[in-house]
């Protein structure tokens, strides 16, 4: 059946609406793969720019561990991220060179490897005869030195970490616990028993300005004959530590000399001296444990 001119007319308008609509269609879904294809460029060139970062969750002191409990691991824009941020692995011995506050970006340059190693005679070593630092408090690092009546200053033990032993919420006053191999207990013991014959000597602690960043110095203090063979004959120190100690006190037999001629004057009274000093020590940590033992007893 023929159509009549005004439905082939209509039909025409149809098919051009229809072709319209097609192009039109077409022509948005073009432009919107264009644009969606930019916007995967531009994403996949802002991955392509970031950097993976640590970053710092809670305050960490120079000093002390940096360890993965407090780090948290982003990634930020390479152009704000500092080139040394690091994104290599934390060990157990990765320590901070300055204070980090929470939120500081990570680098290099902020850690470095402690230098204390946990050997197998490392301890930890509770005392009470050391004079302190009037705001020593437990993360602090000090040197432990000894003080004689004749002016003459030793250092006994370097770069020592302390902690103070807290008892009912209190720091205890006089005790300190730090970690001592073997060797330098007995060298400590040796300096506790000069600083008690010579009634004019001490011993006492100063704290590092910046631990993270100043290193350990080489003790000074040689201790008794009986002491160093102790030393020698003792077969929990590696052999190497034994080295070091022979070296450093060849080095240095002058000072002992002048410590037991310092000390020859106490001939009479030495006795009497190491046990008043040895009996104060007793009491002292008799009474921290009792402290302490309460303090338990009130929970």
């Amino acid at each position: 059946m023929a159509m009549n001119p005004m439905q082939r007319k209509a039909n025409m308008y149809l098919l051009i609406g229809v072709f319209v609509t097609l192009l039109i269609t077409g022509s948005v879904i073009a432009i919107l793969f264009v644009q969606l294809n930019k916007m995967n460029e531009e994403k996949k060139a802002q991955e392509a720019a970031m950097k993976n970062v640590y970053v710092i969750s809670t305050d960490v002191k120079s000093g002390e561990a940096v360890s993965l409990d407090n780090l948290l691991q982003k990634k930020v824009d390479s152009s704000v991220a500092p080139q040394d941020a690091m994104s290599v692995e934390i060990t157990e011995n990765t320590i901070a060179k300055i204070d980090l506050q929470a939120g500081t970006i990570l680098t290099q340059s902020m850690v470095q490897e402690s230098d204390e190693k946990t050997t197998n005679d490392l301890r930890k070593q509770e005392y009470n005869m050391v004079i302190l630092p009037t705001q020593i408090q437990t993360g602090d690092y000090i040197d432990i030195r000894i003080f004689l009546s004749n002016g003459v200053d030793y250092l006994v033990a370097s770069k020592k970490k302390v902690e103070i032993p807290v008892i009912d919420g209190i720091d205890a006053r006089d005790n300190i616990i730090i970690n001592m191999t073997e060797a330098e207990t007995i060298v400590m013991s040796s300096a506790i028993i000069d600083a008690y014959i010579d009634e004019g000597a001490y011993l006492y602690a100063t704290t590092y300005v910046e631990p993270g960043m100043q290193d350990s110095l080489i003790p000074t203090y040689v201790p008794t004959a009986n002491a160093q063979n102790a030393i020698f004959s003792n077969p929990n120190i590696e052999q190497e530590a034994k080295n070091g100690l022979i070296a450093r006190y060849n080095q240095n037999i002058a000072s002992r000399t002048m410590i037991e001629n310092d000390l020859a004057q106490y001939t009479q009274d030495r006795v009497d001296n190491i046990e008043k000093g040895v009996q104060e020590q007793i009491t002292k940590a008799k009474e921290q444990r009792e402290a302490y033992l309460q303090a338990l007893g009130e929970y």
